[in-house]
């Protein structure tokens, strides 16, 4: 009977964690629906602002190189800023780690990060060789726009301060809810890539004229810099955010089938268990009656 006992625990208790791994993975979807909505307007804003800024740098005859590194530190070697974007809750499937291993093969040993989540921050930790100089955490499951303009002005001031050969993010891209890959973006300086890319993206209803610009490009270029990093970074926050909840719902949603498929063995197991005692108590009775 104790055997019995034991496997009807088992289920008891699997069918408990089944009804939390059920109960995550509806509150991800909801929050994954909510991030969802704000998605396509944070992406279109983005786009926006990147068409606006690289057609201020087409225009203006300014060196961003110079302009933003003026009062800067000259060390011996350009370093670059990678700000990374991981989450501060854990039970998301691969999401960190999968970020984790990109951030170290991309990274080099003089190279600072920003990092954004407690979870990321934990496994960077672990590694004495990065350079870690402003962590932020628990930054919620909505981040808002200020959050955005904290690192921008972050990135901003070690612009003024330290002569950077780029700055980077490293973020999970969002494609579908079951595919989401770490990607990493340059934002400065602006490449002639990037400048190629988007004049080939571009409609010619969609150029901006020049004489348009008032006063001229190279003044407001010199106040873009910060918006330009503002959009690039709540476009990336977005992202990070709705990958993240498109992975936990997806692991919970899968723990929730492995605990389904676990407590119909336990049944199958217990069943067995109890035909098999039932049987053994009538053999016993008719032998004790033959006797």
């Amino acid at each position: 009977m104790e055997s019995l006992q034991k496997i009807k625990h088992r289920i008891n208790s699997v069918n408990s964690t089944k009804k939390i791994t059920k109960a995550m993975e509806l509150v991800a979807t909801s929050k994954f629906a909510k991030i969802k909505n704000k998605f396509v307007d944070v992406e279109n804003y983005y786009k926006n602002v990147q068409k606006l800024f690289i057609n201020l740098v087409k225009n203006s005859n300014q060196d961003i190189d110079k302009l933003l590194n003026e009062h800067s530190l000259n060390f011996s070697v350009k370093r670059n800023l990678y700000i990374v974007f991981g989450s501060d809750l854990g039970l998301c499937g691969a999401y960190n780690s999968e970020m984790y291993k990109t951030i170290k093969n991309t990274i080099g040993p003089d190279d600072i990060l920003i990092v954004i989540g407690s979870k990321l921050l934990s496994l960077i930790n672990k590694d004495r060789s990065m350079h870690v100089i402003q962590t932020l955490t628990q930054i919620g499951d909505n981040p808002s726009y200020d959050i955005a303009q904290v690192i921008s002005q972050k990135i901003y001031d070690v612009l003024q301060i330290s002569l950077l050969k780029s700055v980077k993010l490293i973020y999970t891209h969002y494609i579908n809810p079951i595919k989401a890959d770490p990607i990493v973006q340059e934002i400065f300086p602006i490449s002639a890539e990037t400048i190629s890319e988007s004049q080939a993206n571009e409609n010619k209803e969609e150029s901006i004229d020049p004489d348009s610009f008032e006063p001229n490009p190279d003044i407001i270029l010199q106040n873009s810099f910060t918006i330009f990093f503002e959009a690039s970074i709540y476009n990336a926050l977005t992202n990070a955010k709705l990958s993240e909840m498109s992975q936990r719902r997806t692991a919970m949603e899968q723990a929730s089938d492995n605990a389904e498929d676990l407590i119909d063995e336990l049944k199958v197991e217990y069943n067995s268990s109890r035909q098999a005692k039932i049987t053994q108590e009538l053999t016993e009775i008719v032998n004790g009656s033959n006797s």
